[in-house]
């Protein structure tokens, strides 16, 4: 008999799975989670208190549970270039018209970090196989999403490395911008391909009804 035999099918499929959360098993769980994260979406687009906002956020850190670390860093480092650009410009614009709106500025920044918290953790908390078991054609497009995601994963990571291996010394700003802009560029071609082949492959096999 084999180790594997020995296994109950529980174990095995959490053995085949990776680490599994035990508050991820169920799905009423996932999908709770999941109209949770919707109805957070829906308050903190249309809330404009600061004070709001940092108490919701406050809210989302304790969901995290013992994650709350790696998702907060996640969430702040996954926004931080656009905040960046959007409160200079705020910041630019307020100078140039005298009164720079440090409300409209904390605002800004605590909705978008709140939004991009509530994204880690629902993808971290919530089981969308579950979720989605009822609705077949639903989970058909989220193996497609998901697909479409570790391609372009894997060829964001062969550009770094192509371009480390090219730069015989430091690159400089500018060179490093022009690299971003010809990865995007190769990215966008790429995933433009990759949902043909897999629309025509899929539409071959009767997948998609139009």
């Amino acid at each position: 008999m084999t180790p594997d035999r020995t296994l109950s099918g529980a174990t095995r499929r959490r053995v085949g799975q990776g680490e599994r959360k035990p508050w991820r098993s169920g799905g009423p769980r996932d999908t709770l989670r999941l109209a949770l994260y919707l109805s957070a979406v829906l308050v903190a687009t249309l809330v404009h208190e600061p004070g709001v906002l940092a108490g919701g956020m406050g809210i989302a850190l304790v969901c995290c549970g013992r994650m709350r670390g790696v998702l907060l860093r996640k969430a702040f480092f996954a926004v931080l270039p656009v905040n960046l650009m959007i409160s200079a410009g705020l910041v630019l614009a307020g100078g140039l018209a005298g009164s720079i709106d440090g409300n409209a500025l904390l605002l800004l920044n605590l909705r978008v970090l709140l939004l991009s918290l509530l994204v880690a953790w629902t993808v971290h908390a919530v089981d969308f196989d579950r979720v989605l078991a009822r609705w077949p054609a639903a989970r058909r497009w989220l193996a497609i999403v998901r697909i479409h995601i570790g391609l372009l994963q894997r060829q964001a990571s062969d550009y770094r490395i192509a371009f480390a291996s090219r730069s015989a010394e430091p690159p400089t700003l500018a060179t490093r911008y022009r690299a971003v802009a010809a990865h995007g560029l190769g990215l966008l071609d790429k995933a433009v391909q990759n949902a043909e082949a897999t629309t025509l492959a899929m539409r071959s096999r009767g997948a998609l009804d139009d």
